[in-house]
């Protein structure tokens, strides 16, 4: 009477708990990887709208338009002296000021358009900040339409703490599983940010293309909760199994007990004892097969249309990735020119957070491909250890908890497929090209504040010449008024002027200077978003088809 458990089955069933529980850490993972990469999508959109409105607002007060000052103010010797001197000391102390730095803005303006905009370029290219304007929408209904994947995966406060609260009611033995309450919690002003957008540009609305229900979650049951159902009942086979052992010896040590007493005379208390014992493996083979059983339906019942469901999501998903991110492609593609009047602090602030977030959105690219693949291992490590047949095949083994494998299971080709078709994803080229990026706007950021800082040294130079210029020119005055006109003030006044027309001199010198870092400025602009942000877009378009393409296959 052969019905002992052995310790290959034990040991088969403690690698097959230890995969599950893995693949559950790593769902979780993958679901938070998912949701960080759709929030990914929406700050690189929050960031792109700031830095189009900094590059649209006027100039800053602090960053004073550059004069374009010329000998005329200080060397015109027929100068009327009609202004009392009340009215040169107003003009001195504010009047002029105002004047100048509206003639100045003008100039200025004048100038840089000279520098930045090309008929040609216009009649033939798409102009930087709107066309950065559309790329924003994009990401934002790209963000939208993710949020299907994120709800399939269970990325929900509700779902997720009702899969932990069905875990824990069953196994004392789980450990906590971390908190979750902050999953879909985002900044208020990034919300506010969000409802202002979808108001300025187009109402965004979640669809859900038949995959979920009302509560958002799947058709079948909660991913999460599924697999967490499973982990409880391979934790409760584990510790059959493992009951199931321990009687195995004591049913062992009876026998052998039993065995030496035949010789003395048959005892029959002895002989209950070892049928009691035989009697229990028999009650726990059949709970174990009973636990297996269970695993199996919700394996094929549910586990199995669950990870349908999400390869049609996901296919889903990047096919309308593919088709945003071409648009994305194609919109700064045709970038020729950029229409901006000043970089100041406020440009290389609005440039610093987009640096920022478009790292961030590498990061969260790369966490999200290594995240899927880590996941489906461990299912497919799972799947594996599950049709593994045990390597005893004595009658007195469990012949349940050796599954008979006529065929590969659906489930299990699935998971070998997937991780196949991961392996093909052009990822490598998506994140080189994020990076590449990312380093060109750093490098932007970087000769902003260069451009910036020849700016104000213009403007102090041209500052100061103001204030000689009107000096010399109060000073003139005040000599015509004198009782005794000396005539050799003239030679004096020749005298003055030489320092200003070094001052001037300096001036053009450090204006053709900053002439050169705008337009260095304004290359790095254009080139770097039209060839830089292009070839992420078309990356990542490339990287949406092929996912479409295998998870297609995977379904077929």
């Amino acid at each position: 009477m052969g019905c002992k458990v052995s310790k290959q089955s034990k040991k088969l069933c403690r690698k097959r708990k230890e995969q599950l529980k893995l693949a559950v850490d790593r769902r979780y993972a993958f679901a938070e990887a998912q949701r960080e990469y759709n929030q990914s999508l929406y700050a690189v959109a929050v960031a792109i709208r700031s830095f189009v409105a900094s590059h649209s607002s006027p100039p800053p007060s602090d960053s004073e338009p550059t004069k374009n000052t010329g000998a005329g103010p200080f060397l015109d010797s027929e100068t009327s002296i009609s202004s009392s001197e009340a009215d040169r000391k107003k003009q001195l102390q504010g009047s002029s000021d105002e004047e100048n730095s509206d003639h100045n803005a003008g100039t200025d303006g004048e100038e840089l358009g000279l520098v930045l905009l090309n008929d040609e370029a216009v009649r033939e290219g798409r102009e930087l900040l709107e066309a950065l304007k559309e790329v924003e929408v994009q990401f934002l209904s790209a963000y939208n339409s993710s949020l299907d994947v994120t709800r399939m995966l269970g990325t929900n406060t509700d779902q997720m703490q009702s899969a932990l609260e069905e875990t824990e009611e069953n196994s004392s033995k789980l450990k906590k599983s971390r908190s979750i309450s902050s999953i879909l919690s985002s900044s208020s002003s990034r919300k506010s940010l969000l409802r202002s957008s979808t108001r300025s540009s187009s109402t965004i609305t979640p669809s859900n293309g038949g995959l979920f229900d009302d509560n958002g979650a799947m058709g079948s049951k909660c991913h999460s909760l599924t697999l967490g159902m499973l982990y409880v009942l391979e934790q409760k086979l584990y510790e059959e199994v493992k009951a199931g052992e321990e009687t195995s010896r004591l049913y062992d040590r009876k026998c052998s007990q039993y065995s030496r007493n035949q010789g003395h005379g048959l005892k029959t208390e002895d002989k209950i004892r070892v049928e009691l014992q035989y009697s229990r493996i028999s009650v726990a083979k059949g709970s174990a097969e009973s636990t297996i059983k269970k695993i199996r339906k919700l394996r094929d019942e549910e586990l199995q249309p669950q990870l349908i469901e999400l390869l049609q999501g996901l296919k889903k998903n990047w096919k309308v990735m593919s088709e945003y991110h071409e648009t994305q492609h194609q919109i700064m593609s045709e970038v020729k020119w950029l229409k901006c009047s000043s970089y100041g602090k406020s440009q290389q602030h609005a440039t610093q957070t987009l640096q920022v977030d478009l790292k961030k959105w590498h990061a969260c690219f790369a966490q999200y491909v290594c995240s899927q693949k880590a996941y489906i291992e461990a299912l497919d490590g799972w799947m594996i250890e599950f049709d593994a047949p045990e390597t005893e095949a004595s009658s007195e083994n469990w012949y349940s908890l050796r599954p008979c494998r006529v065929s590969v299971l659906p489930t299990t080709e699935i998971c070998h497929n997937w991780l196949d078709g991961i392996d093909k994803l052009p990822y490598k080229t998506v994140a080189g090209a994020m990076e590449s990026f990312g380093e060109h706007v750093q490098a932007l950021m970087v000769q902003q504040g260069k451009e910036h800082q020849q700016k104000r040294k213009v403007d102090g130079l041209a500052g100061e010449l103001r204030r000689q210029a009107l000096l010399l020119e109060m000073n003139k005055h005040v000599s015509e008024l004198k009782l005794f006109y000396v005539q050799d003030d003239k030679p004096h006044e020749q005298k003055q002027t030489k320092p200003l027309k070094k001052m001037e001199n300096e001036l053009e010198q450090e204006k053709s200077k900053h002439h050169t870092a705008m337009e260095e400025t304004h290359d790095m602009y254009v080139n770097g978003f039209q060839k830089g942000f292009s070839s992420v877009f078309k990356s990542l378009a490339d990287f949406s088809k092929t996912s479409m393409k295998i998870y297609d296959e995977l379904l077929e």
